[in-house]
Parts: C-alpha cells; sequence; structure tokens
C-alpha cells in the first residue's frame, strides 16, 4: 500500500518519537523507577495509538508480507498484556480458587484479584505494554532498509554514549550515574544505569546492533592492483565503518569495565554463536566475516581489554563458587514459589512481595528479582504466558536464520547477525540475571526483535510480486 505525502509524514513522525523513546529509555535510571516507567510508556502508547488512528482512517497498513510473518508474535505479546491486565481484576473467590487456590489462600477480602501485588503488576503492565508497543513500532514503521539503518545505528550511538559515560565515571573517580552519586556498583562502569550487569546487558545489544552494521558492510569487489588496495584503505580510514568500528571497542572497554562476569561471558558466546550461524546459513566460508570477528576477539579483548582490566573479569570468573552465589541460592527459593504459582502466575512484578514468605534463613538480604528470568516469569506470570514469550523469542530467531541466508541482501544478513546475537545473549544472561526485567534492556530488545518482522527491502523492490512472496 503506497502512503500519502500526509501519511507518510505522520508515519516518519511517529518513527521519529520511536527512535527518540528508545534513546531514552537507558538515561534515568534505565526507567526502572516509576516515574520513569511511565514517561517511557507514555511517548511510545501515543505513537502506536497515533499509528492504529491512521490505519483506522486507511491511510496506513501493514503490507501483507509483513502481516503474515508478524501476526503470531504480535498476538502472543498482546495476549501476554492482557494476561497481566487480567491478574488485576478482582475475581469471585470461588473463581479464584478454582484458577489459583494459592492466591485465594494469601487474600482475605473477597472479591480479589491473582495478584498478589496489585500496585507492582500495573506497573509492570506498563512496562509490558512498552515492550509491545516498541515491537509494534518497528514493524509497522521500518519499511526499507534506511530506517532499520537508523534504528540500529541510535541503539549504537546510545550505547556508545553509556560507554564513554561509564568509562569516564570509573577512570575520573567521579562515580556520578543519573544526576545523583553512585551508591552501588562503585568503582564498576554503571553509566546511568544503576547495576553494572544491566548496564553490561544494554551494551551487548548494542554491540549487536553495531556488528550487524558491520557484517552488512562485508563483502563488494576485490582490488586487482596495489593502488586500487592503498585507495581503498584510504576510504576506509575515512568511512563511517572506522567509526563504527573504534565504537564497538569503546564499548568493549565499558564492558570490561562493568565486570560483569556473564555480561562478558555472553557478549563473546553470541559474537560466536552468530558467526557459527552465518557461516553455516550461507553455506560459504566468508574470510572477511572471520576477519572481523577475530579482530574483535584479539584488538577487544586481549588488547584493549588487557589495559582495562580484563585480567579482573577472569578473576572474578575463577573466583566464582556456585554454593557461594546468593542469586543461585534465590533461583533455587523461587522454584517453590513457583510449584505454588505455576498457571496464574503471583501478579507481574509480585516477586519482591511474594518471595519473603518463601525465603530462606541463610538468606538475609532483601531480594527484588529472582536474578533468573526464565524463573521470574514464570513466577510472576505463570508457565503459559512464559511460554507464550518464548515463543516469539523462537520466532524472532526463526527469521534471524532465514535473514542470515538471504543471497540478495547483504544487510538483510548483517540484521540477522545482530538478532542471532542479540538472542544468543538473552537466553545466556537471563539465566543467572534479571534484565529483562528492567525496561531500557527489555525495550531495546524488543525493538531488535521487531526488526526480524519488519519491511528490510529496499523501497524500489519491496513492491516486486515474486520477490515478496519469497519473503513471506
Amino acid at each position: 500500500m503506497a502512503l500519502s505525502s500526509t501519511a507518510a509524514r505522520w508515519e516518519g513522525a511517529i518513527f521519529t518519537v520511536l527512535c527518540a523513546a528508545l534513546v531514552w529509555a537507558p538515561l534515568p535510571f534505565a526507567s526502572a523507577r516509576p516515574w520513569a516507567t511511565a514517561l517511557l510508556f507514555l511517548p511510545l502508547a501515543a505513537a502506536a495509538g497515533a499509528w492504529l488512528a491512521l490505519a483506522a482512517a486507511g491511510k496506513a497498513a501493514l503490507p501483507v508480507r509483513v502481516w503474515r510473518r508478524s501476526a503470531l508474535p504480535l498476538l502472543l505479546l498482546t495476549a501476554v498484556c492482557g494476561w497481566v491486565f487480567a491478574q488485576t481484576l478482582p475475581l469471585p473467590r470461588p473463581l479464584l480458587a478454582w484458577l489459583s487456590p494459592e492466591a485465594a489462600r494469601w487474600h482475605l477480602v473477597d472479591p480479589a484479584p491473582l495478584s498478589l501485588d496489585v500496585a507492582a503488576t500495573r506497573l509492570y503492565l506498563l512496562r509490558a505494554l512498552s515492550c509491545l508497543a516498541a515491537f509494534f513500532l518497528v514493524v509497522a514503521t521500518v519499511r526499507g532498509e534506511g530506517r532499520a539503518r537508523v534504528l540500529l545505528g541510535l541503539v549504537v550511538a546510545s550505547g556508545l554514549f553509556q560507554a564513554v559515560y561509564g568509562t569516564t565515571m570509573v577512570l575520573s573517580g567521579l562515580e556520578w550515574g543519573f544526576f545523583v552519586e553512585k551508591y552501588v556498583g562503585r568503582g564498576s562502569a554503571t553509566g546511568t544505569f544503576v547495576n553494572p550487569n544491566h548496564l553490561a546487558g544494554y551494551l551487548v545489544l548494542a554491540l549487536a546492533a553495531g556488528t550487524g552494521l558491520l557484517v552488512a558492510e562485508l563483502g563488494g569487489p576485490t582490488a586487482a592492483t596495489w593502488r586500487q588496495r592503498l585507495a581503498n584503505l584510504v576510504r576506509l580510514a575515512l568511512s563511517a565503518k572506522t567509526l563504527l568500528r573504534g565504537s564497538l571497542a569503546l564499548m568493549v572497554i565499558a564492558l570490561v569495565l562493568s565486570r560483569s562476569r556473564m555480561g562478558n561471558l555472553a557478549f563473546f558466546a553470541a559474537l560466536g554463536t552468530a558467526a557459527a550461524a552465518a557461516l553455516v546459513a550461507r553455506r560459504r566460508f566468508s574470510p572477511r566475516l572471520v576477519l572481523l570477528v577475530a579482530s574483535i576477539l584479539v584488538v577487544d579483548l586481549w588488547i584493549v581489554g588487557e589495559w582495562f582490566g580484563f585480567d579482573r573479569v577472569v578473576e572474578r570468573l575463577r573466583q566464582t563458587q556456585p554454593a557461594a552465589e546468593a542469586r543461585l541460592a534465590v533461583s533455587s527459593e523461587t522454584t517453590r514459589i513457583l510449584r505454588d504459582f505455576a498457571l496464574t502466575g503471583a501478579g507481574g512484578g509480585a516477586f519482591a512481595a511474594v518471595f519473603p514468605r518463601y525465603q530462606g534463613a541463610d538468606l538475609a538480604e532483601h531480594f527484588d528479582h529472582a536474578h533468573n528470568d526464565y524463573l521470574e516469569f514464570a513466577v510472576d506470570l505463570g508457565l503459559p504466558a512464559t511460554l507464550a514469550l518464548g515463543g516469539v523469542g523462537l520466532l524472532a530467531l526463526r527469521r534471524a536464520w532465514l535473514l542470515l541466508g538471504a543471497d540478495h541482501s547483504r544487510f538483510q544478513r548483517g540484521v540477522g547477525f545482530a538478532l542471532v546475537m542479540a538472542f544468543t545473549w538473552a537466553a545466556l544472561h537471563s539465566a543467572v540475571d534479571f534484565n529483562l526485567q528492567i525496561p531500557a534492556n527489555a525495550v531495546t530488545f524488543a525493538a531488535l526483535l521487531g526488526l526480524a518482522f519488519a519491511d528490510l527491502l529496499p523501497r524500489e523492490r519491496s513492491g516486486g510480486r515474486m520477490l515478496a512472496k519469497s519473503q513471506s
């Protein structure tokens, strides 16, 4: 469907609001404070509402092929948001007891909701809707390679800012976060985040976006003479590619300075996994891809990383004793909650209110999160809703695999590379931390997953019937 000039301008404005929200998300304590969550939700909800209004007026629509591949993940995400809302509704005690006997035992009033902390669940709903809106807006407004590049570039730029700011705070000793002096994570890079592990997670997402853009530039004709090679080197030194490569190095420095064990491990595991997937999907060996990955491993890890204390990260890994890790003990106790709330969940965001009743005497601290995204989603939402979220991730991974094997578009292969990296990071880091409970990381991750289903074909080719059919 061709957009009118007015509708196109509106859609461009909607895309701009989406980009601004993604850049804003990590700034105010990663949007993890209630007021910051609301400030993140409002522009995303307004932008999504504006696009739906255009669609209702017949001035905007998803291309058929985009709708076919995005309908199921959108339905799953909408269903999860609907379920979180349902957890806040008061239910008659007989119905509550049938759905969740344990919740009925906790509540003393009739009617009562499934959630054991309704205020926390309502805030959780804002975060869930923000992720849904970001995912939907990417699918709806990214039309062609240009906007996808802008989106990935802004994620890289935001990650670069966090890296430079976090590194400066550590090396200067100022130790400030978002306009306040840091009260946790001193000595580690946190940027405007509170927890260094969550900065590490955000940096890996930005590194995935940047590496995907670099992969999209691989290829092209090989220089035949020394003059051509020299000219290519000069162009490379002055190109945006060199600036991007330097930005990745700076983000790796900040990743090392975060001292996050799993953040660093997950990054290099994600990079290696994406590279292996790209080689298998293309069914051919790519020396340039191998050289790019090797340069990141060698230059960023062994050279730059050594200057900025990568050995301290390695030492933390060596000293890790699973039996002494409080987060592992929390995860173990969390499984007891899951047995009582496996079907319906205890309520989105209700973990902090529920965990003290199950907390063992050997855990004296207060824990707001399970330090395991898989378990926390299951406890908060129940297993069916958690499986629905997993289904969205797997559908995006399947699309990423198809993009990696695209013969006609290096850019699509770059996006596929970025998506595999982001998915692998989430799969690994979520086992020991709660990055996806942090709005900035969750919304950025949702936006990147949205690229898997967006229209990445060049504008001049997006209307081709045979090509569209092959991409559906």
